[in-house]
């Protein structure tokens, strides 16, 4: 039997895949690219918003160091991108771990929101400060790309095929994590917490567990997007950089697989194209009115709207009945069952 989902799905997988011969430009090519980095580090923060239930408004500390560490050891070392790419991981998973130790033990929602903030402000500090390790506000250049024996991926084309599969297999780790014992323990503490521990979850375990793997996986799209720019500066570390990541998970919405990566697609396909008609501000002003009307019409962001509106529309059929949402059309006084209006009584 025929499906429409399936055809969709098919058309959605092919665009995916064939993005890079549909797109020939190669600066729209390296829009795609930085869609699949920042999708990656936006699931990351959604480990922390949609299944925590927490604000974190230093995420972008953990984005930019992981692109500084992979990008030092590969530049000061010698060493393969590889290694860098094991290296960020480690290192922003390590202090997350400290990090959330230290303050998810007796806080949560604004208080951590506000030491993540003050955290991500003093590593901004220290990226511009330790010019001996960091390259000051220049930054840290020609960083070099990943490569396949001889190959180097310095092509917009090959980084966006190397990164696409990366971004599938996170997909499926975290798919995998929220279906697990330890993804149910963080969305018991997220839902009621003084229940959960009566049961023996302890909340600041999990969420310390979570909160680590988020920082780690952040670190890693750092180090994506250091090796593929092959340049790391300061402001990967910014407050204005988390923003954009929180951006990304409520547009698409908090707490969904999908959510995510439909935010960075929005958030850079929009804003791109706006970039091209307007300045900075007068983009900034729009993005903002989007971000306003998507949480205050479709507060559960893009994505739930978009399924719902398709369960509605094309798998139930509603159009049929004229758009008219079943339910909401009151029922004239003294109507009889459907039985005796078909004459059947």
């Amino acid at each position: 039997m025929f499906r429409p989902k399936y055809l969709l799905y098919l058309g959605l997988l092919a665009l995916v895949v064939l993005g890079p011969f549909i797109f020939k430009n190669e600066y729209q090519r390296e829009i795609m690219v930085l869609i699949v980095i920042f999708a990656i580090a936006a699931v990351s923060l959604d480990l922390i918003m949609g299944h925590m239930g927490q604000f974190s408004f230093g995420h972008a500390a953990f984005f930019g160091m992981g692109a500084y560490a992979s990008a030092k050891f590969s530049l000061s070392l010698g060493q393969s991108a590889w290694l860098g790419f094991i290296i960020a991981p480690i290192a922003a998973g390590i202090v997350g771990f400290f990090l959330g130790y230290v303050s998810l033990r007796r806080t949560r929602g604004v208080e951590l929101a506000i030491i993540t903030f003050g955290f991500g402000a003093i590593m901004f500090v220290i990226s511009q400060r330790w010019s001996s390790f960091t390259g000051g506000m220049t930054g840290l250049h020609n960083v070099p790309p990943p490569s396949f024996f001889p190959w180097e991926l310095r092509s917009e084309i090959a980084y966006y095929y190397f990164a696409l599969p990366i971004l599938a297999a996170v997909l499926y780790s975290v798919y995998r994590f929220s279906d697990s014992r330890l993804g149910r323990a963080v969305r018991s503490v997220r839902e009621n917490e003084e229940l959960a521990m009566s049961v023996g979850v302890s909340p600041t375990r999990y969420y310390v567990i979570a909160f680590t793997l988020a920082c780690a996986l952040v670190g890693f799209a750092g180090a994506l997007y250091g090796h593929h720019l092959r340049f790391v500066n300061p402001p990967l570390l910014d407050t204005p950089q988390t923003i954009i990541l929180v951006m990304m998970v409520l547009i698409g919405g908090v707490g969904t697989l999908w959510g995510p990566v439909l935010g960075a697609v929005f958030y850079y396909s929009v804003g791109e194209a706006l970039r091209a008609y307007l300045n900075p501000e007068l983009r900034l002003l729009i993005l903002g009115a989007i971000l306003m009307f998507i949480v205050l019409f479709m507060p559960h962001g893009l994505y739930p709207t978009l399924t719902s509106l398709w369960q509605w529309v094309v798998v139930d059929r509603n159009w049929r009945r004229g758009l008219k949402r079943p339910g909401l059309t009151p029922t004239p006084a003294g109507a009889g069952s459907r039985g005796s209006a078909d004459g059947d009584g």
